[in-house]
C-alpha cells in the first residue's frame, strides 16, 4: 500500500499483477459487512481511537501549512520581515514534523490492529472449515477455501492497515481543504470548485469500470491458480503420463488471459492520475487567473493566492487517492463477504441439543437406511443389517454400488436421507460426533501422512500417547521393523504425503495409527488392495490384531480379507442383495457366487491352487 495519495498510483491494484492478491469483487452488502468487521474491532478499540486522533492531528497540519505560507508572504516576505520569517518558518517545520510523527505512528498502530484483527478471522475461519461438514467440503475446492484462508483476508489486512487510514485521512483533507477555502476567500473558492462536477464524475467513470475490471481480474487469477495447484499436486501422475507440454500449455492459456485482463485493470487506473494532473493544472491556472483579478481590485491578498495553489494542489491528491483506494476497500469488503459466507454456512451435520458423549461397545444397526447425495439421485436405497460387538461385517460388490456410503454414514460424515442409525442402542445422532469418532477407528485404501515425523505421524490417532506407546503400537502393526531401519528411525521426517514411503508401509503406519487409537469400531476401506502379496500378508497380520475384539466393518475385493467374516453383505444397485458367511453364500451360488469365480477363483487359479 502506499503512505500517500500520490507516492504509488497503482496501489489500487492492491498486489493483483504485482505481489500479492486480491478479492477482484465489489461487496453486494457494504453496509452489514462493515457492521459485522466492527465487531472484530472492538478488542481493539483503544488503539483506534487513537489512530483517529492522530489521523485528526496530521489532517489539521496539513491545512494549517499553507496558511501559515500565505500569511508569511502577506506578513514577512512582502513586507521584508526576516526575524518574523524565521520564527513562521520554524513554525511550520514543527507543524510538517508533527505530520510525519502522526502518520509513523498512526501506520505502525494500524499495522498491529490490521494483522491483529486477520489473524482472528483467519484462525475463526479455519478453525469453522475443520467442523464444516463433508457435504460442504465435497462441494468446494480445497484451492477456493485456501484462498478465502490466505487471499481474502490478506484484502482485509492490506485495506485495514493503510488504506483505511488513508482512504479517512484523505475525506478529512479534502472537506478540510473546501471549508478552508470558503473561510479565507469566497470568490476565490467559487471559481475553484467549478471543476469539481467534471472531477466526480471522472472519479465516479473510472472507478466503474475499473470494478468491473477487477472482477474479471480475480476470475482469470482463480482460474490459473486453480491449474498451477492442481498441476503442482498431480506431479506424479503428469511425468508419468509425459505430459509436462501440456500442463504448460494449459497454464500458459490461463497466464495470458489473466495478463490480458490484468493489463486493461492496469490501464484504466493508470489513466487515471493523468487525468487528474491534468484537472489540477488546469484549475491552478484557472485560480491564478482569478486570484490575480480578484488581488488588482484588492479583493484578495497574494499570501491567500499562495494558499490557494497549495490547497488545489492537495484538492486533488486525496480526490485520485480516494479513488484509487476506492477499489481496494471494495475488494476487502467482498473478501470480507466471502468469508462471512462460510462461516454463515450451517453444517448439515449437528449434534442433536441432547447429544451426549458416550462409551461404545460396538453394537451397530442400521434401519431402513437411505441416502442421497444429490436430490433424486439415491446412492442407497433401504438398507438394513446389524452388527454385535466384537463381530466382523464384510461389504462387497461392484464400484459405485454404496458400499463406502455405508461406512460414511456409520462415521457421520453425512446424515441419512431416511431410516435410522444404531450405535448400542442408541440414535446416532444423539451421540456427539467427536465422542464417536474418537471411537472410531479408519483404515483407507490411499493412506494420508501428514509433514511432521514417522512418530507424530502415528500418534496422531492419540496425541496424548507417550513416545513408547506409539513404538508398542508400530510393533503390532508389523511397521516396527521397517522403521527402525529408516535413516532416524521414528524420527525420519514424512514427506509431503508421504511419498518417501511405499504404499505398504503408509498402510502399516496407518494400522499403527488405528491400534494406537484404541477404537471401538473399526473401519478397513479397501486397506489392501494396493500392495503385493507379500507385503499383504504382513497387513493382515497387523490387521487380525488390529480388529480383535472390535467390531469391524471391511471393504475388500480379496478373499483373504473376508473368508472369515462372520457376515458378508454383498452390496449392489443401491441395496443390499445378499447376506450371509462366506460359505453360506457360496452355497447359495446367486450374486456373491459369480463375484467370486469371477475375481477370486481366477487368483487362485493363476497362484497355482
Amino acid at each position: 500500500m502506499a503512505q500517500q495519495g500520490t507516492s504509488r498510483p497503482n496501489a489500487v491494484r492492491f498486489g493483483v499483477g504485482g505481489g500479492g492478491n486480491l478479492t477482484g469483487d465489489s461487496a453486494t452488502n457494504t453496509r452489514s459487512t462493515v457492521r459485522r468487521l466492527l465487531t472484530y474491532l472492538r478488542p481493539y478499540r483503544g488503539r483506534l481511537l487513537l489512530v483517529a486522533g492522530l489521523v485528526i492531528l496530521s489532517t489539521a497540519g496539513n491545512l494549517t501549512g499553507p496558511i501559515l505560507l500565505g500569511r508569511a508572504i502577506d506578513n514577512y516576505v512582502i513586507p521584508k520581515d526576516m526575524s518574523g520569517l524565521t520564527q513562521l518558518a520554524l513554525t511550520m517545520l514543527a507543524v510538517y514534523i508533527g505530520v510525519g510523527l502522526c502518520a509513523i505512528l498512526q501506520g505502525r498502530l494500524m499495522v498491529g490492529v490490521g494483522q491483529g484483527l486477520v489473524a482472528d478471522i483467519r484462525a475463526q475461519l479455519f478453525g469453522y472449515l475443520q467442523h464444516l461438514s463433508m457435504a460442504y467440503h465435497d462441494s468446494h475446492s480445497s484451492g477456493d477455501l485456501m484462498s478465502r484462508v490466505t487471499n481474502d483476508t490478506e484484502a482485509i489486512n492490506r485495506a485495514l492497515s493503510d488504506g483505511l487510514i488513508e482512504f479517512t485521512g484523505n475525506i478529512l483533507l479534502f472537506a478540510g481543504i473546501m471549508v478552508s477555502m470558503f473561510v479565507l476567500n469566497w470568490q476565490l473558492a467559487l471559481g475553484t470548485v467549478t471543476v469539481l462536477p467534471i472531477m466526480l464524475w471522472i472519479t465516479a467513470l473510472v472507478t466503474k469500470h475499473s470494478r468491473v475490471a477487477f472482477r474479471q481480474v480475480q476470475r482469470n487469477l482463480g482460474n490459473m491458480n486453480g491449474v498451477m495447484e492442481e498441476n503442482i499436486a498431480g506431479i506424479r501422475v503428469v511425468k508419468a503420463f509425459a505430459r509436462e507440454a501440456d500442463t504448460l500449455e494449459k497454464f500458459t492459456e490461463a497466464s495470458l488471459a489473466y495478463r490480458k485482463v490484468g493489463v486493461k485493470a492496469d490501464i484504466i487506473t493508470a489513466a487515471l492520475g493523468p487525468m487528474f494532473t491534468t484537472m489540477s493544472t488546469l484549475t491552478i491556472s484557472i485560480t491564478a487567473l482569478l486570484g490575480g483579478w480578484l488581488a488588482l481590485r484588492g479583493l484578495v491578498e497574494v499570501g491567500v493566492i499562495a494558499t490557494f495553489v497549495i490547497y488545489i494542489m492537495n484538492f486533488f491528491r486525496p480526490m485520485r487517492a480516494i479513488a484509487m483506494l476506492y477499489n481496494g476497500l471494495q475488494s476487502a469488503m467482498a473478501g470480507a463477504e466471502r468469508i462471512f459466507a462460510v462461516l454463515d454456512t450451517v453444517p448439515t451435520v449437528q449434534d442433536a441439543p441432547d447429544a451426549q458423549a458416550v462409551k461404545l461397545e460396538g453394537a451397530v444397526k442400521f434401519e431402513n437406511v437411505s441416502f442421497e447425495y444429490t436430490p433424486g439421485k439415491p446412492v442407497l436405497i433401504d438398507v438394513s443389517l446389524e452388527a454385535q460387538p466384537g463381530q466382523t461385517i464384510a461389504l462387497v460388490g461392484p464400484t459405485g454400488a454404496g458400499k463406502t456410503t455405508i461406512i460414511s454414514l456409520l462415521s457421520r460424515f453425512y446424515d441419512a436421507t431416511a431410516g435410522a442409525i444404531w450405535l448400542d442402542g442408541r440414535d446416532l445422532r444423539q451421540i456427539k460426533q467427536d465422542s464417536l469418532r474418537q471411537q472410531l477407528g479408519i483404515v483407507l485404501q490411499d493412506t494420508f501422512l501428514f509433514s511432521g515425523s514417522v512418530l507424530e505421524n502415528i500418534r496422531y490417532g492419540r496425541l496424548d500417547a507417550a513416545d513408547e506407546e506409539v513404538m508398542a503400537a508400530a510393533r503390532l502393526s508389523n511397521a516396527d521393523r521397517f522403521i527402525r531401519l529408516l535413516p532416524d528411525g521414528y524420527h525420519t521426517q514424512v514427506s509431503e504425503k508421504g511419498h518417501n514411503f511405499s504404499q505398504g508401509q503408509r498402510q502399516l503406519l496407518a494400522i499403527a495409527r488405528a491400534i494406537l487409537a484404541d477404537p471401538r469400531i473399526l473401519i478397513l476401506d479397501e486397506a489392501t488392495s494396493s500392495v503385493d502379496t507379500r507385503t499383504e500378508i504382513h497387513l493382515q497380520e497387523a490387521l487380525l490384531r488390529l480388529m480383535e475384539g472390535r467390531t469391524s466393518f471391511v471393504i475388500a475385493h480379496r478373499l483373504s480379507t473376508i473368508r472369515n467374516a462372520d457376515q458378508v453383505l454383498v452390496v449392489n444397485d443401491h441395496r443390499i442383495i445378499e447376506r450371509g458367511t462366506h460359505e453360506e453364500l457360496l452355497d447359495r451360488q446367486g450374486f456373491y457366487y459369480d463375484l467370486y469365480m469371477s475375481q477370486y477363483r481366477r487368483s487362485q487359479v493363476l497362484a497355482g491352487e
